[in-house]
């Protein structure tokens, strides 16, 4: 503790003396003072929706609800799988998603079931999806940038079939970049790790997926903006290849408090000679 006290004596004394040489100065002789420089704004806003919403992106938002705002996002999504003599189709609803910002920069994320749909070959499967919650925290910003940091647990609550049946976690650095007024690009560096029960016993069968994604969106008109982005997963689970996919999406904010969405997306590869594309459409409501 003294050699610390002693390494920083030093500067400390230095500084206090630099301090009453520029006051003594000063005082000599008066000259102008420079007008402050203004505050950078966040380019997030006040929880504004367009900014802020995580609907309905492979990615994520490195902007946070603000300190006690709450938004609630809501949605519906239904996928085609098919081949050349067959086809599957799986619905999801409604996606609810609440995120409370509990304090400055920092928001808690509570993803609740969804009720999901199977259908394939005549055949009707129905379930509810996992429980999720995590946080997330905005790093910083600058006047055209931001960034940050997510991460979240997901409980295996699900109904049989739709969940692995073990806890799974990802986590996600995020940021945005606004190349000129109206147009950005945004990109999350994130990974999902997730686990299988062993059906012949011992050690249950995991993976870790790297996911990112990249996106380039503006606005088209007056509280209107439009987005496409290209995501990838290097794991669908264990001992399975990577995955790459590519979405659209349209958002319109009504006001301040109210915001939708419609939304298509598809999956490049061809797997086990299937094809995949999804639609969907949802909404985030400033509480």
């Amino acid at each position: 503790m003294n050699s610390i006290r002693m390494q920083f004596a030093g500067p400390l004394v230095a500084s206090a003396a630099l301090v009453l040489l520029m006051s003594a100065a000063a005082n000599a002789q008066p000259t102008p003072s420079p007008a402050p420089s203004a505050a950078v704004a966040d380019p997030c806003g006040d929880t504004d929706l367009l900014a802020t919403t995580d609907r309905p992106t492979f990615g994520t938002n490195p902007c946070v609800v603000k300190y006690k705002d709450t938004v609630v996002e809501l949605g519906y999504r239904n996928t085609t799988t098919s081949d050349a003599p067959n086809s599957a189709r799986s619905s999801t609803y409604p996606q609810p998603r609440t995120r409370i910002g509990i304090a400055p920069n920092l928001e808690v994320v509570l993803d609740f079931p969804s009720a999901q749909h199977f259908a394939s070959n005549g055949t009707l499967v129905s379930g509810e999806s996992n429980i999720g919650t995590g946080l997330k925290y905005e790093l910083g910003y600058g006047s055209r940038w931001v960034h940050g940091i997510a991460a979240e647990a997901v409980y295996p609550t699900g109904s049989t079939g739709f969940t692995t049946g073990l806890p799974s976690y990802n986590g996600s650095y995020q940021a945005g970049y606004a190349i000129l007024p109206g147009l950005g690009v945004g990109g999350t560096l994130g990974f999902n790790t997730f686990s299988s029960p062993n059906p012949a016993g011992g050690k249950n069968v995991g993976t870790t997926a790297f996911t990112p994604a990249f996106q380039v969106g503006g606005v088209i008109a007056s509280q209107t903006k439009l987005t496409v982005e290209l995501a990838h997963s290097t794991s669908a689970g264990p001992r399975t290849s990577g995955q790459s996919f590519a979405d659209a999406f349209l958002q319109h904010a009504f006001g301040r408090n109210f915001l939708v969405d419609i939304n298509g997306g598809t999956r490049f590869n061809v797997v086990n000679g299937t094809h995949q594309h999804y639609v969907g459409a949802g909404g985030s409501i400033k509480l």
